[in-house]
This record gives structure tokens, sequence and C-alpha cells, in this order.
């Protein structure tokens, strides 16, 4: 049955058909939707603001804006006059085009719909202009979207035109009553998104232009303050937030002693944050947001897992949300751990392997652009997860096709004037199209650019117009994910692993690659492993840096690897240059100084010839634990067969056998002075005794023969010491000879 299902979808699949949500057509220009000028470039006029923003049978349409005199010269009778159509738009192509251009997609004058300037325009000078105008002047019948055109004109001649769309709701028990579609379900992503910084022991977090421009996110009028605050109210989006974000926030918090405002904005705002999403649908992306499908196509893979593994820890541990690191597995649809298995792919489109990837790291739900199924009728998917592991829907992954049409349209938003009105009606010209090109209308999944920046209200006033919006009905991504009835896609139909315009280059790669040996190699010497380390990978493999100015990410990379270095000299072996033994074995001190602040295990290595039959052996042999900021004394046991001198290469290295340190060269000399040593010492010895007992038997004898000395001995001859010899040679043989007349009389 599956297969024949799958089939079928497949050939669904292949026909023509609408696209759903951008199958379409170039960019966005809602600048250009909502401003025009002269070709001269001498007058200008924008739309700043429609009320209502959708129309009625009996609604009264206050159309505003600002006309702008971009000459040198006054301009006069200025005048701005409305146009109209009957007829509603049809392609999503009819939307996107530019505004400014010959043609219009509203030919009919409004009746009475027109603004006559009191005075002349002066050079650099604004006018603001306001029509009002029924809505049964627009001839609108069926719903739809119509075009609506405010038009500068000088004595009647078009000067500048400006286009923007009104959709229109008919009478429910009109008429048309019957064209009205049934409510789309729509869906957001709302991405609390940020360049990432190093954090904690990487570089100094209280101070930089990086954690400064961080800041200023945070407050009121900030972009990360904004979406926020935009955010509280609404129960049905989807936060989707970086780890990296909470980590680099939190951190702040311990600015207090150098920047208390820092730390009181940071800690305001992590409150603020945690409060609205409690209880809320939320899901992280891997440490950083990393281009998972750029990593996972060169081979890192790894990085993917750990990021995500490392990301959610850092969630829980500062948000406290339910179950988010059990990946969406338990929970009901509309529980808020049933969002936490769900995952964004923003940059690029994944292919089959990289989704195989990304259920073995527990992503059930996998919501990327609808490009990757161009022409597609379906916005919700399912294909084989790769063997990645079953949920509670079956071994498949749920992929959400967001349209793409809506994330470029909402990236294009700019501070231009009248840009924050354009955006805000196109959005809701265009899910009104969608809704009504379909029957039923397929789910509308919205997701921004991952570090979205609108303007002013625009965020507020989109999840407003979403709620409330007669065409559309807010549901969250898990309940889409939940359906009971999903087109299942054929792996042969997956789209190849393709990752766009951003990709890692080759030296990036390798940069990564050393960098990440180096920090392996520091992280293997520590006696408790440091999960964290791996962090400054993630936040270097970030997508914010894929396509921009290599400067910072440089300079991140300069940071991380000397600050690697430093601590890889933290550690060092002390010990003498040249040592000499007094025999032919010996033990030698070495010792292992820790100056870091945690402690280490290490194990000494090494390095000689035994051509000359030395044995030298560490005592205590293997790893070595040394606490912080102290040393441990270990001995080199030496053997040697012969005299001579050993060069020694001793170095540190980590329980995987990696080097960490600098070698450092020890000459050992092996003698026999120890063995000569001892007979000199013995002989001496001897020779002494000898001396001594000779010396007493001659007192002796010279008591013996009366009180005073010998008529040939000098009265004065007698030392200090107690002694009455005279002073001469003291030498063994000598003593030996007096010895050797003992009793005999002497010549």
């Amino acid at each position: 049955m599956a297969r024949r299902a799958t089939s079928a979808l497949s050939a669904v699949l292949a026909c023509a058909a609408l696209a759903l949500s951008v199958t379409v057509l170039g960019g966005h220009q809602p600048a250009a939707a909502a401003t025009a000028q002269r070709a001269d470039g001498q007058l200008s006029i924008v739309i700043t603001g429609m009320t209502p923003q959708w129309a009625r049978p009996r609604s009264t349409v206050t159309l505003s804006g600002t006309l702008r005199n971009n000459s040198k010269t006054p301009v006069s009778q200025l005048t701005v006059q409305l146009y109209g159509s009957s007829t509603p738009v049809a392609y999503m192509a009819q939307l996107q085009g530019d505004a400014s251009q010959q043609y219009t997609l509203a030919p009919a004058q409004l009746p009475g719909a027109t603004w006559q300037a009191t005075a002349p325009l002066a050079p650099g000078a604004s006018a603001d202009w306001s029509i009002r105008v029924p809505a049964s002047a627009f001839s609108m019948t069926a719903f739809g979207v119509y075009p609506l055109a405010a038009q500068a004109q000088q004595f009647g001649t078009r000067l500048a035109t400006a286009t923007t769309f009104l959709p229109y709701e008919p009478d429910p028990k009109g008429t048309y009553a019957r064209s009205r579609p049934t409510p789309a379900k729509i869906a957001w992503l709302w991405p609390v998104i940020d360049s990432p910084l190093l954090d904690q022991r990487w570089q100094d977090d209280c101070s930089g232009p990086q954690a400064s421009a961080l800041v200023q996110s945070l407050g009121q009028n900030g972009r990360l303050g904004a979406l926020v605050r935009a955010g509280s109210a609404d129960q049905e989006i989807t936060w989707v937030i970086d780890p990296a974000v909470l980590a680099n926030v939190r951190t702040l918090t311990t600015c207090q002693g150098s920047e208390p405002r820092w730390a009181k904005a940071a800690s305001a705002w992590l409150t603020t944050l945690k409060d609205d999403t409690s209880g809320r649908p939320l899901t992280v992306t891997p440490y950083g947001d990393p281009n998972v499908t750029a990593l996972i196509t060169v081979g890192r893979a790894n990085d993917v897992s750990t990021s995500f593994n490392l990301g959610r820890s850092i969630a829980e541990g500062i948000l406290n949300p339910p179950d988010l690191t059990r990946s969406g597995t338990a929970g009901t649809a509309t529980s808020p751990a049933a969002a936490s298995g769900i995952a964004w792919s923003a940059a690029g489109v994944p292919g089959y392997h990289t989704l195989e990837n990304l259920a073995a790291d527990g992503v059930r739900t996998l919501v990327l652009s609808s490009s990757a199924f161009p022409g597609a009728q379906y916005s919700v998917l399912k294909t084989l997860n790769g063997g990645g592991g079953c949920g509670p829907g079956g071994c498949y992954m749920t992929a959400l096709l967001a349209s793409q049409s809506l994330t470029q349209l909402l990236g294009s938003q700019s501070s231009a004037p009248g840009s924050a009105f354009a955006t805000g009606q196109l959005f809701l010209a265009e899910t009104a199209l969608l809704a009504q090109q379909q029957v039923p209308a397929q789910p509308i999944v919205v997701a921004p650019p991952p570090r979205w920046a609108p303007s002013g209200p625009l965020a507020a006033g989109l999840l407003a117009d979403t709620e409330s919006a007669p065409w559309l009905r807010q549901v969250t991504l898990a309940s889409l994910a939940s359906a009971r009835h999903i087109p299942i896609v054929l792996n042969s139909n997956w789209p190849p692993d393709s990752v766009g315009l951003s990709r890692i280059t080759r030296p990036e790669l390798h940069k990564l690659l050393v960098l990440e040996r180096e920090i392996r190699q520091l992280q293997n010497i520590r006696a408790r492993p440091d999960p964290g380390l791996f962090l400054a990978v993630s936040a270097l493999e970030s997508s914010a840096w894929q396509g921009g100015p290599a400067a910072t990410p440089d300079a991140m990379l300069a940071t991380v690897a000397g600050r690697i270095d430093v601590e890889q000299r933290g550690v060092r072996i002390i010990a003498e240059r040249r040592i000499t033994l007094g025999g032919l074995k010996g033990s030698v001190p070495v010792s292992i100084d820790n100056g870091l602040g945690y402690a280490v295990r290490v194990q000494l290595q090494l390095q000689y010839s035994q051509a000359t039959g030395v044995r030298i052996a560490a005592d205590p042999p293997g790893l070595i634990t040394v606490p912080p900021h102290q040393t441990q004394t270990i001995r080199l046991k030496v053997q040697s067969a012969q005299t001579g001198s050993t060069t020694v290469t001793m170095l540190l290295a980590s329980k995987r056998g990696d080097p960490v340190s600098v070698p450092l060269r020890m000459t050992i000399q092996a003698t026999r002075v120890g063995i000569l040593g001892m007979i000199i010492f013995a002989a001496a010895l001897g020779v002494f005794l000898i001396a001594s007992a000779a010396r007493a038997l001659r007192r002796g004898h010279a008591g013996a023969s009366g009180d005073k000395p010998a008529a040939d001995a000098a009265d004065g001859d007698h030392d200090r010491a107690g002694s009455a010899d005279p002073a001469g040679a003291d030498t063994v043989n000598a003593e030996r000879a007096e010895l050797g007349a003992v009793g005999k009389p002497a010549p």
C-alpha cells in the first residue's frame, strides 16, 4: 500500500501545478510597491498607510501618503488621483512587479478620489496627502486581491505612481459569498537568532564591538528586544532560538563591575524571554545556527550533532523548557514539547543525505524552503528518515515547506519611507492569494530570515494581521506536522544535497580542521572534559559569517587559536638540561608544572637512542594527574650498560598520545665514579687506621724510656694537639716501616 501511495503521489508531484508559496518569480521590492518617482527623479510619491487593510462592501477606504519634491525648483499644481480595477490579481507575479513602470494594474480612475496641493511644493520639501473613497467605487465583486494606485499629477500629466493591493471580502450573504475561501491554516516561525560571540573563556565578554552591538539589540528599540516584545502576545507562533544568543546574553549579566548597564539590560531581556516562552511551542537551532546542509555536505556531520546536543543543554539550563532534549518524542501535538523536534534549514536545500543525519540527531520535522519542491501541490510532506530512529508517527521525517515568496518579502523590508506599510500590505495580499488558489487551501508556513530585522511595529502588526484576517486561521507548526493524512514523497524524488550560494570553501574548511584538532588536544589533557570547548568551533561555523566580510570570523579564529596556544603552554616540563650520574644507574627528578585553572592528566613521553644499552623509564608510568596551579614530580629511572652520555627528548602527551607541550632535551652522563670512589675511600680508611695504630705504638715506647725526652729531640717540638711526633710526611709506606722496627733500638 505504501509503495502504491508513494508512486501515486510522485505522479501527482510531477504534474504541473500552481506554486504553493514561491514557485514564482524574482525578489520583492516592497518599497517600489509603495513608492514611485519621475524618471528624472524630481518627484516621488509614497503610500504610508491604508485603513482598513482589507475592504468589505460597506467599507470606506482611507489611503494616505507623502509627496516629495527632489528637484531644485518648486513644483506647483500638484494633485494625487487614485486608480483601481474591478479585476482581481490572478498570479503572484503581479504582486511583485515594479510599481513605477508605465503599465499599471489599476487603470480605472476612481471618481472623487483626489487630493489637491494647496501651495507649490518647495525644493526638498514634502507634503502629506490623504484620500477617502468608498469600497463601492472600486467595483469589487468576488473575493480577491485588487490593485490600487496613487498617481501624482501636474495639470493632468502623470509624474509618479505608487501601487498597493487591497484584499476584498464580499458579503457572506451576498451574491459572491461562495467566492470566499475556507480560511487557510497559517503557522509562524519566530526566530531569535543573532551573530554569535565566542563567549566566556575565548574573549573579554564585557567589552568590544560585538558585545556592544548585542546589548543594543536587546533594548526597547533593538532588534531582539522588538522581536521578543512582538511575539509575547501570540500563543501560536513557534519560537526558534539560537542557544548561542542565550549563552552570550547570560554572560553579559556578569558584567556588573565594568558595564552595569549591560548587565541590567541582559538580565531584563532574559527574564522577559523566559516568561514569554514559558508553556509556548519552542525549539532551538544548533549552537550558533550553522548552515547544517553545508556542514554535512563537507563531512562535518559530527559538528552538527555536537552543536545540537550542546545547544539543547544550554537552552534547557537557561529557559527550562519542557522535554527539549527529548526532541519532540513525547507529548501531544498541541503540547509545547511537540515543537522541540522541529528543525529549520534556512540556508540552502537539504538533500536526503542531510535528512539522514538530522534524523539521527532527533529531528522529526524539518522546515525548509518551498524552493525544494518547485511546483509542488502540498506544503506538508513526509519522507523516510533514513534509519535515524522512529518517532510516534513512524520512521518518517515530516517536511514543512515555508513560502519562499513570504520569506523574501519579509527580508526585503527596509527603513525607507513606506516600506513597512508595503511589506505588511503585500503580506496580506499574498496570503489572500494563496488561500484562494487551491481548494482546500494548503497550509501556509511563514519563516522570516533567521536574523530578521523588522523596523518599528511591523513584527507585531504582521502577527495581528495573521490573527484577524478572515481568510487565515493561525495554528502551530507542530499541529501541521501531526496531521493524520500527509502525502509521502519517495526518497528518489527528494532533491540532492544542495547548499545554494552558501558553501564552505576549502580554506575555511582547512581552518576549521586545524582549530578543531588543537581544541581536541586541549580537551584530551583535561582531567574532566569540558564540552564547551567546542562551542568556539560552533560559533565560527555560524551561518552568520557566510557570504559576508571575513574580518570578524578571522578575528574570532585568531582569538581562539591564541588562547589555545596560551593554555597549551600552561603545562610544561621542568628539568635540568644536563645530569651526571655517580654510576651506571640512578634516578633523575623531572617536574610537571600545571599553570592552568583546571586539573590535567598527561603522560611523559621519552625519546632516546638505545644503541648504547641505556634504558630509561618514568616512575610512575602512564597518566599523571596534576591539580590546578600545582607541580608534580616524577623520576626517570636510568640504567646504562656502559659509561657515556645519552640525550633524552621529553614531551607531555594527552591520554591519546597527542603531544601537548614543547619538547625538552636532557643529557644524562653515566660514569663509574661511584665504584671507584668506594675503593679509594676504603683504601684511604685502611691507611688511616694503620697510621693511627703506628702512632699509638710509638707513643707507648717513648713513655717506657723515662720521663725526659731523648737528647736529640728538641724541647719545643711538642704540638698543640698532643702529638709528640716530629713534623714529617705521614704516608702509608712510612707508617709501615716504623711498624716493622717495633721492639728494637733505633740505630
